[in-house]
């Protein structure tokens, strides 16, 4: 009689091919299987969060050895599409937020549509305050002039991304601090409702650790890596309208930098 018995499948895991190797091939097996992973994670079929089975079931099912399984695991996690937790299985990755920091101009909104992600936002705070010193500084205000605080906790693809503080002189937007930022894109509603449009900024990108209040918010442990972004925009006419002071979780965020050599005169003596 047959052995009807199924192989259980835990909540949550990927369940694995078992004709995944091609014995007479060329091709090596970690190679072979490595291939087989990344075309499950880039067609969607494996979802961001799913679990991995084990090494050991890697190998019972595919009849490997387990050399073989941490090489294809380490050739997925190095493309960052698999995440390797400390004692537990490993996980598909979730996409990285990504933005150029010197050719966009572009908002958290704006970007994440561009690269094909589902942005949210949950308003934590919507009020108008005084300025304290730092705020002042940045906005060239003096120190207790009224400003918008938006304090926003980011999504994408349904998943914690960031906490991002915007701070908005309220004499250049008055009104904001009635519209709803968890539908909305604050740039976007700059442009259509106070004709504030972005000319130019800087920001300033710091590597940190996540505060105990933080990590609660973005789900991760306390002493986390996270990326702290400060930024100032100015309108055309030099204006400075906006400072944002923003948390990214380190494993889901990853900025680009596009470098340009300045362009100087000669020295008196030539060279390089």
């Amino acid at each position: 009689m047959a052995n009807s018995k199924t192989e259980r499948v835990e909540p949550g895991c990927v369940q694995l091919d078992s004709a995944v190797i091609q014995r007479g091939s060329p091709i090596p097996f970690y190679f072979q299987l490595a291939t087989y992973l990344e075309e499950k994670i880039s067609s969607k079929q494996w979802a961001p969060g799913q679990i991995l089975p084990s090494e050991e079931e890697f190998c019972r099912k595919l009849g490997v050895s387990r050399t073989v399984v941490r090489q294809a695991m380490a050739s997925l996690e190095s493309k960052n599409l698999l995440v390797k937790h400390d004692g537990k299985r490993s996980t598909v990755a979730f996409p990285k937020f990504e933005v150029g920091l010197m050719q966009s101009l572009c908002g958290f909104h704006e970007d994440a549509v561009a690269s094909g992600q589902r942005p949210a936002a949950k308003v934590l705070g919507l009020a108008v305050k005084g300025a304290h010193a730092e705020v002042a500084e940045a906005l060239g205000l003096p120190e207790g002039e009224p400003v918008i605080v938006l304090n926003r906790l980011r999504y994408l693809d349904g998943e914690t991304e960031g906490v991002e503080v915007t701070y908005l002189p309220e004499a250049l937007c008055p009104g904001l601090v009635d519209e709803d930022f968890s539908q909305h894109s604050l740039y976007e509603l700059l442009e259509r409702k106070c004709h504030l449009e972005m000319a130019s900024g800087y920001r300033t990108i710091e590597a940190i650790t996540a505060e105990h209040s933080y990590a609660e918010l973005l789900g991760v442990r306390t002493g986390s890596p996270l990326l702290l972004l400060k930024g100032v925009g100015f309108l055309a006419d030099g204006r400075r309208f906006e400072y944002f002071v923003a948390r990214h979780r380190g494993d889901r965020s990853k900025f680009r930098v596009r470098v340009v050599r300045e362009t100087r005169a000669p020295s008196p003596g030539g060279g390089t």
